[in-house]
């Protein structure tokens, strides 16, 4: 009864934790919140993503990854031939998926940083999921490091500066947007 009890309150607890922080996130910083993809936007920037004809060793990262969907449908795709990197800075976000690809034993490496506060010099193509402000900080912060011809594939958002070498529609509502940058 009192083991229960404790696994009780370490989920509750955790779970504090977790809206704690994404309230300060969303609150005072102005990041994205949590939100999961669906799976028909994902299947589509996988799609997208595997006719940019990347070459084998190719560095892919998903920033803001949240629990690393772009990367395990890719990594699940069986096009393993490439260095799969996720970029979370949600703490709890992050060992949640940490543990569930440790679980299936996914090659995926996950990285608990802020991704403007990283150097994406060595970036081969990008992916992401995140809000109108983050995707102007990464505008520029793109500009100053990646090599000219690298991609971006973006769920929803627009790159600011930058035009979109393809758009497809997915659903209603949803826009997956490539980018050469």
């Amino acid at each position: 009864m009192i083991w229960l009890l404790f696994l009780s309150s370490i989920i509750v607890l955790a779970l504090l934790i977790f809206l704690a922080e994404e309230f300060f996130n969303v609150l005072f910083r102005g990041y994205a919140p949590f939100i999961s993809t669906k799976s028909q936007v994902l299947d589509e920037a996988v799609k997208q993503f595997q006719q940019l004809g990347l070459p084998e060793g190719a560095k892919i990262y998903e920033l803001g990854c949240g629990q690393a969907g772009f990367l395990r449908r890719l990594e699940k795709s069986g096009k393993s031939k490439y260095v799969l990197i996720g970029v979370e800075l949600l703490a709890s976000v992050y060992f949640l998926a940490k543990f569930q690809l440790m679980l299936v034993g996914s090659k995926i490496k996950l990285r608990n940083k802020n991704f403007l506060k990283m150097s994406l010099a060595s970036g081969d193509c990008f992916y992401c999921y995140v809000g109108e402000s983050l995707m102007t900080k990464l505008s520029l912060k793109l500009r100053q490091e990646v090599r000219p011809g690298t991609f971006l594939i973006s769920n929803q958002f627009h790159l600011p500066g930058y035009e979109p070498i393809k758009e497809v529609q997915v659903g209603l509502t949803s826009y997956i947007r490539v980018y050469k940058l």
